[in-house]
């Protein structure tokens, strides 16, 4: 007799349960829906994709999150689309940029790029423009973005990016050469130093290469080390050294930057040291 109230119990646990289950199934469902159509650029369609999964479940943070994140884009768009100002056009072209790269929708990266160097025409919107050329293997389109700049305009990160573009192109003689007179900027950044760690490896110099790559993972925060190490493992200039041991020897160069107990997050929302550290402490004054 107990055990069947035991067996009664349990039916009767488990038909409570499986309403929750059913509707976490749908907030689950409907999230993936939102981020396969954000992918797409569909931005409409993955806000009500991302709506549809926070109503489901309304105790689960990051579903609202995605769906406030995709409806300030769609805002900014629209700004974009009509804004006259050129520090405000620029300033939304670069905020939706940041999105873009961040969700990788290449594509309307390309489109946003292709604007900005139209208007700026510098060496910095030429660089952006040509990196989402390569990373869309568009390599013929990016070493022409690239030589068009006036040579009075050309820097050091669009000459080791050209370097980079040519041997993509099979033209490795010309990478050469540049390779063998770039020098890198005193004070130079990491990802300047990256960049040349890429050209020296495309121009078929390992030593100098991996050399500039611990150069740069040591100029890198620890927090953000990963998406430079995530890059490198697939990038075609490191191709011909990512199974040897100095290339992992290499990524595993620890960073001499010091860093607080900051998380290092985009924003200070859900870190456990909001309201602690001087960062957040300064916004809320």
């Amino acid at each position: 007799m107990k055990t069947k109230s035991l067996m009664a119990g349990w039916v009767v646990a488990a038909l409570l349960a499986v309403p929750g289950l059913a509707r976490a199934e749908s907030a689950q469902e409907s999230f993936a829906k939102g981020e396969t159509l954000l992918a797409k650029a569909d931005f409409s369609a993955a806000l009500e994709a991302f709506s549809a999964a926070a109503r489901a479940d309304r105790t689960n943070q990051e579903y609202m999150q995605h769906y406030a994140m995709v409806r300030r884009v769609i805002s900014l768009r629209t700004r974009f689309e009509s804004e006259q100002d050129p520090q405000q056009w620029e300033y939304l072209a670069r905020a939706l940029r940041a999105f873009y790269a961040s969700e990788r929708i290449y594509p309307e990266i390309l489109a946003l790029d292709q604007k900005l160097h139209a208007r700026l025409n510098n060496a910095e919107s030429a660089v952006m423009l040509a990196e989402t050329q390569l990373s869309m293997e568009q390599n013929a389109e990016a070493v022409k973005t690239l030589s068009s700049l006036p040579a009075g305009q050309a820097d050091a990160a669009s000459r080791a990016l050209l370097g980079i573009a040519l041997a993509r192109t099979g033209k490795r003689d010309e990478t050469k050469q540049i390779a063998a007179a770039f020098a890198l900027p005193e004070g130079a950044g990491p990802g300047l130093a990256y960049a040349a760690a890429r050209l020296h490896g495309a121009a078929g110099d390992a030593a100098k290469a991996l050399q500039l790559l611990k150069t740069c993972l040591e100029a890198v925060p620890a927090s953000r080390q990963e998406g430079f190490q995530t890059h490198a493992r697939t990038c075609p200039e490191f191709a011909a050294m990512a199974s040897t041991a100095d290339f992992a020897a290499a990524l595993a160069t620890p960073s001499k930057v010091h860093e607080s107990k900051c998380s290092g997050g985009s924003s200070c929302a859900g870190c456990p040291m909001s309201g602690k550290c001087p960062k957040s402490q300064a916004q809320n004054r």
